[in-house]
């Protein structure tokens, strides 16, 4: 007898949770939308994909407050209608009674801790897919709203901005522009390049999961702060830039086994991965001159390749000083000799030489090269018997230093930079604060990556664990308070479980914020809130 009875209200209990729950989660979905939906980010195709995507996220706010008020409503039925009064006079305890939600309780947590830390993380990502996919609707509505939209290391801005038609050729879509002011940095985020251009077009081309934009500006106007010069080109075409269209992966869209990976080893962070490839870019051209003054040092000449152009340039009576090569005394001059195809065609002696780098933009094909600049060059041909004096380039352009066999094996980028930052000799030490800064924040970078993955393994279990507490809170409420309206009682479930949440946020963000075993406190004060009032209620429904 007992079970029919038990087996019956299990059945009412999940019957009314699957309504509930079902109207909730449509509901919270749909509020979801509404931030993408009014920043014009969502086509009309997007919007009920984006929909049916968050319904599974939203199942983490839902759940507790559905299993609360399906408890509260069935007891709260069975206890009025005097079934719960039946039953205890009959024999049956309050404990046997409660069996049914507490099963429940139990089920939920364990279907809801299986989302949290699988399905759910990966419902984020695509929710962001959804948003990113229709990245010319993006383009579009940033440019309009007066922002600037990121391609890569291009911010765009223009007066007007459309989207054209597709582009031929399996492109994706191509976007005009008039009134186009774009600027272009560097993988620090200092200005490199600044265009003002009368119009302007962003092609977008798919590759796999990533995007490229191809930028062209017409009648437009080029200044470059870092050379001091300033141009006017009828066309000027940056090279296409690349857009990680993949959603980000932090803690927040990685499953458990991903996540616990990334509290074994934070360095593994997405977020730590960029920076590590932006401290590589920084200091890439201090290895390159490194490499230069190691060769010079022990050979006394050295090879610097041009790869584009074909050419390659031998250095002698050189060493790494000033702000790039010195004359190795007893030298007075050092001498660089060009080469193509083997065979030697000029050669200049100059008093020093500069060398600057160019670092690759993230996510480009190219790799980091050096120019040099000669100071005060006297050069003549080396063509058979000609040797009359020729012009040598104001400037040769993209070189990169030929690897030597003696050269010293290569190091990880963290173990580069350590070696750059306690460099005190020019001119590698013009890279020394560039290196100390971003070990500093490749260090603070690690640590946010680790709390920030912290918050959420133990987000994840303080979530699910509220579901079955708020469960049991409202059927023993309904019990205790049986003459009260229903939904009087489910506010005195309500309450508790909003607190709870809120806690739980509250401690997550003090976790993020290093402080975790106070962060860790008060992520599960609320859950014990609900412990405490579960177990006082049912003191006194049992003492009456």
């Amino acid at each position: 007898m007992p079970w029919i009875l038990i087996r019956h209200f299990f059945a009412e209990l999940a019957k009314v949770l699957i309504l509930t729950t079902a109207v909730i989660v449509v509901v919270v979905a749909f509020g979801a939308v509404i931030k993408p939906l009014t920043g014009n980010l969502l086509g009309p195709g997007g919007i009920l994909k984006y929909i049916v995507l968050a319904m599974v996220p939203m199942l983490q706010y839902a759940l507790p407050f559905s299993a609360g008020f399906a408890a509260t409503i069935v007891t709260h039925r069975f206890a009025s209608d005097n079934e719960i009064q039946a039953m205890s006079v009959s024999g049956i305890s309050y404990r046997m009674i409660l069996v049914p939600p507490i099963i429940l309780g139990l089920v939920l947590t364990a279907i809801m801790s299986l989302l949290v830390q699988t399905a759910i993380p990966r419902f984020w990502g695509l929710m962001s897919d959804v948003i990113t996919a229709d990245a010319a609707q993006v383009f579009v509505s940033t440019v309009r709203s007066g922002d600037a939209f990121r391609a890569g290391n291009f911010l765009i801005y223009a007066d007007r901005i459309d989207a054209s038609e597709p582009i031929a050729g399996g492109g994706m879509q191509r976007i005009r522009m008039e009134g186009v002011a774009a600027i272009e940095i560097d993988a620090r985020g200092n200005l490199e390049t600044e265009f003002v251009a009368r119009s302007g077009s962003a092609d977008l081309y798919t590759a796999g999961s990533d995007l490229i934009v191809k930028v062209a500006f017409r009648d437009a106007t080029v200044l470059r702060p870092g050379e001091s010069t300033i141009a006017f080109l009828p066309l000027a075409e940056p090279i296409p830039t690349l857009i990680d269209r993949s959603w980000e992966r932090s803690p927040k869209y990685l499953p458990w086994g991903e996540l616990l990976a990334v509290i074994d080893d934070p360095s593994t962070g997405a977020v730590v991965e960029k920076e590590r490839e932006q401290l590589a870019l920084a200091i890439a051209p201090a290895l390159l001159m490194d490499r230069l003054g190691q060769q010079l040092t022990a050979s006394g000449s050295c090879f610097l390749v041009s790869e584009e152009a074909g050419r390659s340039y031998e250095i002698r009576d050189a060493l790494l000083g000033g702000t790039g090569l010195v004359p190795r005394p007893p030298a007075k001059r050092l001498t660089v000799i060009e080469h193509e195809s083997g065979r030697p065609m000029r050669e200049a002696s100059a008093a020093s030489a500069t060398l600057m780098g160019t670092a690759a933009s993230p996510g480009s094909a190219g790799s980091d090269r050096l120019d040099l600049i000669l100071v005060d060059p006297k050069s003549r041909a080396l063509r058979g018997s000609d040797d009359r004096s020729v012009r040598w380039p104001a400037r040769v352009v993209g070189l990169a230093v030929e690897r030597a066999a003696s050269d010293a094996p290569l190091l990880s980028a963290l173990d580069n930079a350590r070696r750059i930052a306690a460099q005190t000799a020019p001119p590698l030490n013009q890279f020394a604060e560039r290196a100390k800064a971003f070990l500093t924040a490749i260090e603070r970078t690690t640590q946010d990556t680790l709390h920030e993955a912290l918050s959420h393994l133990w987000m994840r279990f303080a979530q699910p664990a509220s579901v079955a507490l708020v469960l049991v809170l409202g059927a023993v409420l309904a019990i205790w308070r049986k003459h009260s309206l229903p939904l009087t009682i489910y506010l005195l479930a309500f309450l508790p479980a909003i607190a709870n949440v809120l806690l739980i946020a509250s401690g997550q963000s003090m976790i993020r914020g290093h402080e975790l075993v106070v962060g860790v406190t008060v992520m599960w004060i609320g859950n014990l809130l609900l412990a405490g009032m579960i177990v006082t209620v049912g003191w006194r429904m049992a003492r009456h």
